[in-house]
């Protein structure tokens, strides 16, 4: 069998800050084992400092600036931005890596980055999470009790730019509750890794195995 055969599969996962995207990937995650799900989070790289508690390699790759351009230059980058002037991105080399050992990647990043992704790796598959209403939306940001006015306000602003975005995703998940919304998730990677265009080689491996048995006896 080819490496490429074995090969996992990326999810992307974009939605407006306070969908509850994050959760819902954690939640996820922590169910992949029981339901016999390979898979795992993208680690980014950034150009930001460590933080209290943060781990290199688990948080984040933690790299310079000059570093991070290098990696631009190369064309090592499946996607980056910078915010705050900082960069942030998705080393291609780690996440080829895991695709590669036959682990599927889930890719949290917005609208702007699945664009990046998508033009590099074209079969990946696209999920948006969206709140049950706009009220949710900022009833949640504001329970949520760290962000300012002013900040809550370009949030909202930015979620009503970027919902639209949602037409063209493979998938939309409306998050009302934390854990159907992660078990659906798990549902689609399921569905996906068991798709014509991923698995269609083991329709020639089975027919392969024809007449082994008369062949041993």
């Amino acid at each position: 069998m080819s490496e490429a055969r074995n090969k996992g599969i990326i999810i992307i996962v974009s939605g407006p800050s306070a969908s509850g995207k994050g959760t819902v990937v954690s939640r996820a995650l922590a169910k992949a084992d029981d339901a016999r799900i390979d898979v795992q989070l993208s680690i980014s790289m950034t150009t930001r400092g460590i933080g209290k508690g943060e781990k290199e390699g688990e948080t984040y790759f933690y790299v310079s600036k000059e570093e991070f351009e290098k990696n631009i230059a190369r064309s090592n980058l499946a996607e980056y931005n910078s915010y705050a002037g900082e960069y942030y991105g998705t080393p291609k080399d780690k996440l080829e890596e895991w695709l590669n050992s036959g682990s599927s990647v889930i890719l949290e990043i917005d609208v702007n980055g699945a664009k990046q992704v998508l033009r590099q790796y074209p079969d990946a598959v696209t999920v948006y999470i969206l709140p049950p209403s706009f009220q949710e939306l900022e009833y949640r940001l504001r329970s949520r009790g760290r962000d300012s006015e002013e900040k809550i306000k370009y949030r909202l602003a930015k979620g009503r730019d970027e919902i639209p975005e949602a037409h063209w995703y493979d998938y939309i998940l409306v998050n009302e509750i934390i854990e159907e919304s992660a078990d659906d998730l798990l549902c689609i990677i399921r569905a996906e890794l068991n798709s014509r265009r991923h698995i269609e080689y083991k329709i020639d491996e089975v027919l392969a195995t024809y007449g082994e048995e008369e062949k041993n006896d």
